[in-house]
């Protein structure tokens, strides 16, 4: 990350094993999820960088995370043509999404965290329940 300006990173995260395709913060600002190559996402402690937790079960590439409006899950978005909601403070996988036919490369919470919407290379995007826990 890097402060205002032109100065030097504010902090480093390490521990992916390929590049990392997409991040976000947190509507709160208190973590950083990072989705990557190595089919993973990765949750981190916003001020220190500390690694929180692991999202593991895609079998492809993350290309994409998002965090709920109250950060009580995350989405990943992968190439192996799935989407995934998680508990972001277990890491425990809550719900899988299938339906595309090829990756997922985008996703997004509805502003009430009731809904998730989905993008692919394709031109489409589909809409789905958030699943269990959504008001």
């Amino acid at each position: 990350m890097w402060g205002g300006g032109a100065g030097p990173s504010l902090l480093d995260t390490k521990g992916h094993t390929e590049f990392v395709s997409s991040v976000t913060f947190s509507l709160d600002g208190s973590r950083i999820a990072t989705g990557s190559s190595d089919g993973t996402a990765k949750v981190w402690d916003a001020r220190s960088g500390t690694p929180l937790l692991d999202l593991k079960g895609h079998t492809g590439e993350v290309w994409s995370v998002a965090f709920s409006p109250d950060g009580s899950r995350i989405a990943t978005g992968s190439r192996d043509k799935t989407a995934k909601v998680w508990d972001a403070r277990s890491g425990a996988s809550q719900l899988e999404l299938k339906g595309h036919t090829g990756m997922v490369n985008s996703v997004a919470f509805s502003p009430d965290g009731a809904r998730i919407v989905t993008g692919r290379e394709d031109w489409t995007a589909k809409v789905w329940s958030a699943g269990p826990g959504t008001p």
